[in-house]
């Protein structure tokens, strides 16, 4: 009877890697018909754009004015209409990109969603958000119906880093000493030294979330970010100011697939003005085969809120 058990288990959770290996197979091919559309937009075909599109699909353009006040104006086009205007356009390249999407599957419903930017050859035109609804069809996924606002008030997305995917270091997210020791080292290194956010970006889930808390004036502040939102908020001061930041102490408390860390750090910028001491809380899991950081939030030693002894080592006061 307990073998039997034993062998049911290891088959569920076979089948579960199993599911979760397609889904993210899924995932991937989902997020790539956006790229394969902006692909097919800027060669002008359209046979390409067409071929994106399930047969009465359609896209809605939603026009906010120039100076961002005042309602929208809604444009509605068919796929035929939109790729038509797309390939008669007499202009340079269209160029578009959509660096961050989050991709939510249900079945054979797919939605794509994520902040965009466009150029027309190399001058720049708008920005928005893009929403894909996608279908499964026996060709692959499908777009049902797109809709994008055109916006012009577009400094946050023409400052964003650019983050490349790319899959997780085994080094970094086998162990817990890998994860840990890569969680530091992708945002620390030298004054103008682009920072691994690539590789950090790898350490997390996909709906991981950052809350960093301050006090000012006696009142305790929560600024709560998505890694987009971190990554945007604190590269340029990374850079520009040669930030580095190392584990000092760590205090583990594990049960079962479920940590929490509390790990000690302390931080300086290159020319010593910036320096400092906190402890960043992280909760993790193990899934069977890599650990993943699901949220992180940190707290700064200051006059009032010192580091409590038992969280430094023996050396350190």
């Amino acid at each position: 009877m307990k073998k039997t058990i034993f062998a049911l288990i290891l088959g569920l959770a076979a089948a579960a890697a199993a599911f979760a290996q397609d889904k993210s197979a899924d995932e991937r091919a989902a997020a790539d018909v956006p790229d394969r559309l902006f692909a097919a937009m800027k060669a002008k075909s359209f046979d390409d754009i067409r071929a994106l599109f399930i047969a009465d699909g359609q896209l809605v353009a939603i026009d906010r004015p120039r100076d961002g006040q005042g309602a929208s104006k809604t444009r509605v086009f068919t796929a035929d209409g939109f790729a038509k205007a797309i390939s008669e356009a007499k202009t340079a390249d269209y160029v578009e990109k959509m660096p961050d999407k989050d991709v939510r599957i249900t079945g054979d419903l797919a939605v794509v969603t994520g902040r965009y930017t466009f150029y027309v050859g190399e001058k720049f035109s708008h920005c928005g958000t893009n929403t894909f609804n996608l279908v499964r069809t026996d060709a692959g996924w499908r777009i049902a119906n797109a809709a994008s606002t055109l916006e012009f008030q577009c400094e946050r997305d023409l400052k964003a880093v650019a983050i490349a995917p790319v899959e997780a270091d085994p080094a970094d997210v086998s162990t817990l000493d890998g994860i840990l020791k890569a969680f530091y080292e992708t945002i620390s290194g030298p004054k103008g030294a682009p920072r691994q956010w690539s590789r950090d970006r790898t350490l997390y889930t996909p709906d991981v979330r950052f809350f960093a808390l301050s006090e000012n004036a006696g009142k305790i502040r929560a600024r709560i970010m998505s890694h987009r939102a971190y990554v945007d908020a604190t590269n340029d001061f990374l850079v520009d100011s040669g930030f580095q930041e190392k584990e000092i102490n760590r205090v583990v408390r594990r049960f079962g697939n479920l940590v929490h860390v509390f790990s000690v750090y302390e931080y300086a910028t290159a020319d010593g003005r910036e320096k400092g001491r906190g402890i960043n809380s992280i909760e993790l899991f193990w899934d069977g085969t890599r650990w993943w950081i699901a949220a992180a939030g940190w707290d700064e030693e200051r006059p009032g809120n010192p580091i409590p002894k038992e969280f430094l080592p023996k050396n350190k006061k």
